[in-house]
């Protein structure tokens, strides 16, 4: 038996798995049900079934350890079974594949009315079941991907034949409804590239501004522009927009696209208004818009380079800093100012003010957040503050929420700020409320 697993390590794998799944979760595995699964298939002579997959949760368990894969995969199937609860009915089969973890079954009982055909609506059925889970399961991952995950929804179906054994049968329905899942989730990504190609060719996107404020007076010292794609679509959210085009190798073509249209929306702004631009690391070496190029348009836009700051997104990191000053160099020759973006995220925060030395400093949300509750929060600042006036830099708070933030910032003497509590990102741009702002 050398190299080879003992039989009874599955068995009492397999007895493991059982519990949790169905004592842990309140999921029964496909063992357990395997009766009224083969029960519908000698019944109605078929059998269908969509099967939903969580390609990267393993992930989790892998990079975060078994006891938050156990709470994300309790989250998951609370999520499943709320639209299996919602969606189909109550006679349909919910199970979980006992061999592929990380895999949910519905097994779908027949239709009440015998004129129907389970397999007209097979698809609609799969579809719109991705279509639910998407979001919700994007939303629960992304604290620990930073990826846009996707479920991997299949559907297929088998008829009875007296000639195979009913366990086949049933095991080869579900890989084949896994595969036909991870099929459809491929077409998915394709059909996304193009769509969002497309975007960038009819340049369908849309500026709106966001307001940076003096603390102090409360006046408006500029505006960062920000970018949204179509509503109604996949990439009405603007981080979606942005992870996708990384995911699809995008997102030089999109940056350029939201700095030109960025631009071509400031005209309207005063002369003396600045404007925030975020920039990608890689589009700064963009031979196209540096040099005279961009003077020449700033020029005809009737944009003073002095007031443009380019925000450096630098969660791609810089590899070369010397290649990446003598980049920026072509652009602070007009006058243009350089901003670090998100510092306080953890993406080598002092290593690029250091060789930078940026003239603002955007505080990242999760400083600012609360900062009126927390010491260790208020000491950091206090220590930025100083740091900014001895390099000659500007700080700007970013996410401002509640008047409490505000003033707590302000009286540490952060110079500027910028947050809902001012004003949301608008394709006008909407007065400051200053009377809800006074401090009492």
């Amino acid at each position: 038996m050398s190299g080879q697993q003992d039989p009874r390590d599955y068995v009492s794998a397999s007895i493991h798995r059982d519990f949790y799944y169905n004592n842990i979760l309140g999921t029964p595995t496909l063992i357990k049900e395997y009766a009224k699964v083969e029960k519908l298939l000698v019944e109605s002579q078929y059998l269908a079934c969509i099967t939903i997959q969580v390609p990267q949760l393993h992930r989790i368990e892998y990079n975060y350890g078994s006891q938050l894969y156990s709470k994300l995969l309790t989250n998951v199937t609370s999520l499943i079974r709320d639209v299996k609860e919602q969606a189909f009915r109550g006679t349909d089969i919910f199970v979980v594949d006992l061999l592929d973890i990380d895999t949910f079954v519905i097994f779908l009982s027949p239709p009440r009315d015998s004129g129907t055909v389970l397999l007209d609506h097979l698809e609609v059925i799969c579809e719109r079941t991705r279509l639910t889970l998407t979001q919700r399961v994007f939303e629960l991952f992304y604290p620990y991907t930073h990826e846009y995950l996707r479920p991997a929804v299949g559907y297929a179906m088998a008829i009875n034949n007296p000639m195979i054994n009913n366990t086949r049968l049933i095991t080869q329905l579900v890989t084949h409804s896994k595969r036909m899942g991870e099929f459809l989730s491929t077409r998915h990504g394709y059909q996304s590239k193009y769509a969002l190609q497309k975007l960038i060719i009819q340049r369908d996107i849309q500026t709106v501004f966001q307001p940076v404020v003096d603390l102090n007076t409360l006046d408006p010292i500029g505006y960062e522009a920000l970018t949204r794609g179509p509503k109604d679509s996949e990439f009405a959210s603007p981080l979606l927009l942005f992870l996708l085009a990384g995911e699809f190798g995008l997102s030089f073509e999109l940056d350029s696209l939201c700095r030109q249209e960025a631009f071509r929306r400031a005209r309207g702004l005063t002369k003396d208004t600045k404007i925030f631009v975020n920039t990608l690391t890689m589009t700064i070496h963009d031979p196209e818009f540096r040099g005279k190029y961009l003077e020449d348009l700033l020029k005809d836009l009737e944009i003073k380079p002095e007031n443009v700051i380019f925000e450096i997104n630098e969660k791609l990191a810089i590899d070369n800093y010397d290649v990446f000053r003598r980049a920026m160099q072509d652009y602070s020759d007009i006058g243009i100012v350089h901003a670090s973006d998100d510092i306080g995220n953890g993406y080598s925060d002092l290593e690029r003010i250091m060789e930078l030395n940026p003239g603002y400093m955007k505080i990242d949300i999760s400083l600012v957040r609360g900062i009126n509750n927390s010491y260790i929060k208020r000491e950091i600042i206090k220590s930025m503050v100083s740091l900014s006036r001895g390099i000659g830099s500007q700080i700007i708070a970013e996410g401002v929420e509640t008047k409490e933030e505000y003033l707590t910032l302000r009286d540490l003497g952060v110079p500027y700020g910028q947050g809902y509590l001012f004003g949301r990102p608008s394709p006008t741009l909407d007065p400051i409320d200053k009377t809800l702002l006074t401090a009492e």
